[in-house]
Parts: structure tokens; sequence; C-alpha cells
């Protein structure tokens, strides 16, 4: 999502399972659960595109994805407006029409 500092780097078999919290700064901050193993640590500063984990289905998972949220002041946030900047106009509009769905999961 973007440059941040790994906040949390957690090995887990409950809940959202191996996941890892970035702190984006500005109130920010992303989760990624489900995780099969994660190759950052607590502390580490990383950039966009950098590699911090791999898909996995652990914890309370039903299967192997990835589970992404956005946090802004301890709140969680639709995610779509957050990762459009890899899209073109088609895709980011099917994006947005999925998850105007309510209860829609990207999981």
């Amino acid at each position: 999502t973007g440059n941040g500092v790994v906040e949390r780097a957690e090995r887990s078999m409950r809940g959202y399972g191996n996941n890892v919290i970035i702190n984006h700064g500005f109130g920010y901050k992303t989760l990624y659960a489900h995780m099969n193993d994660f190759n950052v640590r607590t502390g580490q500063k990383v950039k966009r595109g950098d590699v911090i984990g791999y898909v996995g289905n652990t914890g309370f998972s039903t299967g192997p994805h990835l589970h992404y949220e956005v946090i802004k002041n301890n709140q969680k946030v639709n995610p779509i407006n957050y990762f459009y900047n890899d899209l073109n106009p088609e895709q980011y509009d099917m994006m947005i029409a999925i998850s105007s769905n309510n209860g829609q999961t990207f999981d």
C-alpha cells in the first residue's frame, strides 16, 4: 500500500493467523493476515512494493488467501480507495462496483 514501519509481525494459529501490521504514519495502518510466512520483523522499514510475506491459510481461515485491511485512526475503512493506482480505469470501475455490495469481501 505504501511506505511504513512494521508495527507487528506475529505468528499465530488463532484469529488472523500469521499477520503483519504496517504503520504508514498520519493515523494509517494496514493489516495483512492469514499469511503462510512473512519475511519482515517488528521495527523494520518497508517500501511500497516490498514483499513482506506469502499467501497462506493460517488462523481462522477457510482457504489460502490474503486478508487485507486499511485502518485509519483505529477504525477499519474501505480499502478500495488505497490500491487503485495499479489498476486501469476498467479494472477500477469493476472493483468499485464489486465493493459497493454490502458485506463484500476480497478475501
